[in-house]
């Protein structure tokens, strides 16, 4: 019987997840789950699931993994890798058009301006 081993995940921390029980031999099915998107109707969210008889040979896999999407991450600049940029005080019209539904952040060292 399959029994969910973590809930409310990105797609991409599915897929990380699955790859590292992958490497425990420990098989593994994703899920979407959630409410759903449009125009899909997917769900927003996926769910991993695992056999119950694995669930034990997982759970050190699966609590270090909740334990690092948990941690507090610091914003670093993708150019030059410094930490803490700052929100960008004042776009351009066209940045905040193209950016819509994002924060700006502008980077101290290197001035560069990139999404989050």
């Amino acid at each position: 019987m399959l029994i969910p081993a973590a809930d409310y995940l990105t797609y991409a921390e599915a897929v990380a997840l699955y790859n590292d029980l992958r490497e425990q031999d420990i098989i593994a099915l994703v899920k979407s789950a959630g409410p759903p998107t449009f125009p899909y109707g997917e769900g927003m969210y996926y769910q991993l699931w695992i056999e119950e008889t694995e669930a034990e040979a997982a759970r050190e896999t699966v609590e270090a993994f909740e334990a690092e999407r948990i941690s507090l991450r610091v914003l670093r600049c993708p150019k030059c890798k410094a930490p803490d940029p700052v929100p960008s005080p004042s776009p351009a019209w066209w940045k905040r058009l193209f950016y819509a539904g994002t924060v700006l952040h502008k980077c101290p060292n290197c001035n560069a301006e990139f999404p989050v």
